[in-house]
């Protein structure tokens, strides 16, 4: 049995003052041309100069251009370009296969799909962002990516787009307000600063002055940002006089730096000169920080002498104030990110200091601390909300692990922390869960309870994807470790999973053998995460067994103690069970019900792996029940889940694996093959909102009125029936070819494809057939 999987969604940064776009829309369009001929496009500039917000507008504007859409991965916190590919996959939300390189899973997803994959804050990882980008694109031709960097990638037919500062106003004469704010580097200052002070306006008295500051700035959208919230307390004018000061003295140090380079660092080392001494320490503090934390991690790592209390947040509030902060609401919690920029100038400034190495031993103990109350305290209330947090806390619990991974001293902390995220590992992260893992056994090698807690959760993720060999010899030493230390837990928790792996293999009298091991030893520990898991894999090879009444005892008594704890996630899997033996002694509506509960409570956890399993079974109810039609609709969202996960059915042994696929095989009998894949294809082809919609009960694929139109529909791929629109419209190829962002030739092969499966003569025949198969709009 597999216990994770992740919902993937498209995804790009949030508008935020320093992401706003002003004045590039020509840009856009023209990168927009840009893939119709290029399948690379990389922006490139300086830091600050805005690439990051002209992607993310691009990646929104061409979003309808590609069938599987836009997909935005940022970079910025990544530290090893061994990494990209995994970061990258879990960003398009695919679960970890153990026994497949990222890579390789990652070249096997985008074949043959259209989409956009835009890799944000390339210039530190370029050889990994090289490598990948390289083997994708030769994976996929329908494949297009934009990176942003500071320098190209330099890969064959990249096209490189250099982002240059926001147009200033001519510095040889005066302009008025009006020709001003047709500047884009003015509307943005002018933008910026009525979100500080909502009095300010530009009027004829200050246009010569806030024409002169823009110029000063060069243009450059993080310098005016800086500036711009000092204008909260200054006039433009004295703002511009010591904007000049600061600029003449540094001119002095650098005479060889680059115009646009030098102002931005000049405003950096400006703004803080600029913040007062608390603002200043907790600038540099931040820094020890990856991605954006809440106010609780602030406190516990910055919020120490001379910036405790109140102090602390009334630095935060004026780091935020000025822009050095960008406030960011996720799932409800407040979150401060530090620009990389400002990252960079703040670790520059900091190195060595006693200071940031306080800040940054704090760091490490706070999320060491934190991921190991959260799994001790996981299996209760708020349990999605936990998995959430782990999620956007990632990476500053990787920087905690690779933290105290170089200490010699801190081997067993390390072994603890990866263990400690195994709800995290369990839920859709398996490959991070991997490599953590292995890394943290091969830091500390001697026998211990850390050690064997390791070897357990490790052998979980392997066994996880049907890498038996290897779970299986993790779990032989935890059990040797168990034995010599003895440590009960240590030993309930591997008998578990001992029979997880026999479970995997079909032994089902060795894998009960084991779990009614497991759950003595968990039940005397009052360990509810050992009796919960266990009690549900118990009920399962139960049922499989025959021994019906044994399954519901156990399946009950997991959903009765996760109702009491207020834990979700291992009751839906109970109630998958429960579902799967009502299905096998023919209570149909018993079973559709528990397993609609059970994809409801799901859906929380983004669980896609555990929602196939739950819609594969209610396919099965539905083909009992008389309905042939919306099973082989099912199993085709079945098989669109499963392509999304890269894994499949064999994955879950061969008592599972079995029953599933006779479901197929028996809707293919009852349907006949031509009209099983047209349904099934329907299925396949849902969005995913429409997945859950059907599952659950409600319209899935077409009306009934519609099913010859839609049979026919169903011969083109997405790509050609989005061709057979544009032919609808009266367009040319070359239009079509811009609309969609393809080739001109590549338009031709689809026409020529789509008069072969339909029999027409002609484009204009086409044409006519689609407007009347696909309706107005």
């Amino acid at each position: 049995m597999t216990l994770m999987s992740r919902h993937a969604a498209t995804f790009r940064p949030p508008v935020s003052p320093s992401t706003a776009l002003f004045g590039r829309e020509g840009e856009v369009a023209a990168a927009r041309q840009l893939f119709s001929s290029h399948r690379l496009v990389t922006l490139t500039g300086p830091g600050g100069v805005g690439k990051t917000s002209l992607a993310a507008a691009m990646a929104t504007t061409l979003e309808r251009a590609f069938t599987e859409g836009t997909w935005f991965v940022e970079l910025g916190a990544q530290r090893s370009s061994d990494t990209i590919a995994e970061t990258v996959a879990t960003n398009l939300g695919l679960s970890a296969v153990p026994t497949m390189e990222a890579e390789e899973q990652l070249r096997r997803h985008v074949a043959g799909r259209s989409m956009l994959l835009v890799l944000d804050n390339c210039e530190h990882v370029l050889p990994g962002c090289r490598r990948l980008v390289t083997a994708l694109l030769a994976a996929s031709s329908e494949l297009r990516v934009l990176t942003t960097s500071r320098e190209p990638l330099r890969i064959r037919d990249e096209r490189v787009i250099v982002v240059r500062p926001l147009p200033v106003p001519p510095q040889e004469r005066d302009v008025t307000v009006g020709e001003l704010r047709d500047y884009p580097a003015v509307a943005m200052l002018e933008a910026r600063a009525k979100a500080v002070n909502d009095q300010f306006e530009i009027t004829e008295y200050e246009a010569s002055a806030v024409a002169k500051l823009v110029a000063r700035l060069d243009g450059m959208p993080l310098a005016i940002e800086l500036a711009a919230a000092r204008l909260r307390s200054l006039p433009v004018k004295e703002l511009l006089d010591r904007i000049n000061d600061r600029f003449a003295l540094l001119n002095r140090g650098d005479p060889t730096a680059t115009p646009h380079h030098h102002s931005l660092d000049a405003l950096v080392r400006w703004s803080y000169d600029l913040c007062s001494r608390d603002e200043q320490l907790l600038w540099a503090r931040m820094a020890a920080f990856s991605g954006s934390p809440d106010l609780a991690a602030i406190q516990a790592v910055g919020g120490f002498p001379p910036l405790e209390g109140a102090k602390l947040i009334d630095a935060l509030d004026g780091l935020v104030s000025k822009s050095i902060l960008l406030p960011e609401l996720t799932r409800g919690d407040m979150r401060y990110r530090l620009l990389e920029t400002l990252r960079d100038f703040a670790l520059e400034r900091a190195q060595g200091s006693e200071d940031i190495v306080h800040a940054r031993s704090a760091h490490v103990a706070y999320y060491r601390a934190w991921a190991t109350h959260t799994a001790s305290s996981l299996f209760g209330p708020g349990q999605a909300d936990a998995i959430q947090r782990l999620e956007s806390d990632f990476s500053n619990l990787e920087l905690a692990f690779n933290d105290l991974s170089r200490d010699p001293g801190s081997s067993r902390d390390v072994l603890e922390l990866a263990s400690s995220l195994r709800f995290y590992w369990f839920t859709g992260h398996l490959r991070e869960g991997r490599r953590w893992l292995e890394s943290a056994l091969a830091v500390d090698m001697a026998e211990s309870v850390e050690r064997g807690n390791a070897l357990w959760a490790a052998a979980a993720v392997m066994a996880m994807h049907g890498e038996l060999p290897r779970a299986q010899g993790f779990l032989r030493e935890a059990d040797e470790i168990a034995r010599s230390t003895k440590d009960r837990r240590l030993a309930a928790h591997t008998a578990t999973w001992r029979g997880q792996t026999a479970l995997t293999a079909g032994d089902l009298d060795a894998a009960q053998e084991a779990f009614e091991t497991a759950y003595r030893g968990h039940t005397d520990l009052s360990d509810a995460e050992g009796q919960l898991i266990t009690l549900f894999l118990l009920g399962f090879v139960r049922s499989v067994l025959g021994d019906h009444q044994g399954a519901s005892d156990a399946c009950r008594e997991v959903v009765s103690l996760s109702e009491s704890l207020g834990e979700t996630w291992v009751r839906s899997y109970a109630l998958w069970v429960l579902a799967f033996d009502a299905w096998t002694r023919q209570s149909l509506d018993v079973a559709g019900e528990l397993a609609k509960e059970s994809l409801e409570l799901k859906h929380d956890f983004r669980d896609d792996l555990g929602t196939a399993l739950v819609i594969n079974l209610m396919a099965g109810i539905a083909l009992e029940k008389g309905d042939p039609k919306r099973a082989a609709e099912l199993l085709g969202v079945v098989a669109a889940m499963w392509t999304l996960l890269d894994t499949g059915l064999k994955a879950f042994g061969p008592v599972l694996a079995s029953r599933y696929e006779a479901i197929e095989r028996a809707v293919r009998d009852r349907l006949g093959e031509g009209a099983f894949q047209r349904i099934h294809e329907m299925g396949r082809r849902l969005e995913p909102g429409r997945r859950m919609s059907l599952a659950l009960g409600g319209a899935g694929s077409a009306p009934e009125d519609q099913a010859a139109a839609v049979a026919e529909l169903d011969l083109l791929t997405r790509r050609e029936r989005e061709v057979a629109s544009l032919l609808a419209e009266g367009l040319s190829n070359r239009s079509i070819a811009a609309r969609l962002v393809l080739s001109p030739r590549t338009v031709e092969v689809h026409v020529e494809h789509i008069l072969h499966k339909l029999g027409f003569r002609s484009r204009t025949e086409a044409g006519v057939w689609a407007a009347q198969a696909l309706g107005p709009g």
